[in-house]
């Protein structure tokens, strides 16, 4: 090999290793319009799907933001996932909040927009069979015409907590 040649060489795969690295997945999963569905559960009778795929942030003119707390009661572990508004709030269809306790029994709730129009900001569900272990909050938001994104996925470890 020309040694004029290997800087060239290695300034092209340099830009191929760029480029795949900022290339979006394709496919299904989380952030595109119907995304994949992972593991099931029950809750009183009903199904509940967790959603699969990674939190997908969606771009800064739609992003919507949500708070997640805990109640730092071991009587009343409860966690509660509020809506706090952001740049596409006026887009926002719906919020389905899931939340997985220890115990394995996946709940799952939603915020809905009023028939006046679009979620408050401040509307909230609360998750009364949180327990004092390692809970997960997974959050996915329904965008009109931009599909669904999943803005949040985290563990809750109530023994991290002050």
């Amino acid at each position: 090999m020309s040694p004029k040649l290997a800087p060239f060489l290695v300034l092209i795969l340099c830009a191929l290793l760029l480029g795949a690295g900022c290339a979006a997945p394709t496919g299904s999963g989380g952030g595109t319009q119907g995304g994949t569905q992972a593991s099931q559960g029950t809750a009183g009778g009903v199904a509940v799907t967790i959603p699969s795929g990674p939190v997908v942030t969606p771009p800064e003119s739609f992003s919507v933001i949500v708070q997640e707390s805990r109640n730092h009661n071991p009587v009343h572990p409860d966690i509660t996932v509020a809506f706090r508004g952001g740049q596409g709030q006026y887009l926002l269809k719906k919020l389905v909040i899931t939340m997985v306790p220890s115990t394995g029994t996946p709940v799952q709730k939603e915020i809905d927009p009023p028939e006046s129009g679009q979620i408050p900001v401040g509307a909230s569900v609360t998750f009364t069979t949180a327990t004092t272990g390692v809970d997960r909050v997974i959050v996915v938001a329904t965008l009109v015409s931009k599909g669904d994104f999943k803005i949040l996925d985290m563990q809750d470890d109530y023994n991290s907590h002050p």
